[in-house]
């Protein structure tokens, strides 16, 4: 069995992107915008899974518990760059001119 490097697997999922990303520029508001669209597409799956999970529809709980894993950890990294843009805007206020 051959587990993937980190930066292999993130490389390989965001390679599409890269491209996109360097021919047009990017609105910093719709960046954000997507990315939390993703971030609730994970809590829905996660949520749905569950569901057929207990109703009895599935049987397979590793997949299961992975997809709660994957949506907490992109709500935790959310609830951070939240947290992060807040404490720079704060910062920014701070400032003397």
């Amino acid at each position: 069995m051959r587990i993937n490097p980190a930066m292999e697997a993130f490389l390989s999922h965001n390679q599409g992107i890269t491209n996109r990303d360097l021919d047009s520029k990017v609105n910093f508001s719709e960046l954000l915008k997507n990315e939390l669209n993703r971030v609730n597409e994970l809590q829905i799956r996660a949520d749905e899974a569950n569901k057929e999970l207990i109703a009895g529809e599935s049987e397979d709980i590793h997949s299961v518990l992975l997809a709660a894993e994957e949506a907490r950890l992109s709500l935790e990294l959310a609830v951070q760059v939240r947290n992060k843009i807040i404490e720079s805007y704060q910062e920014i206020n701070r400032m003397q001119i």
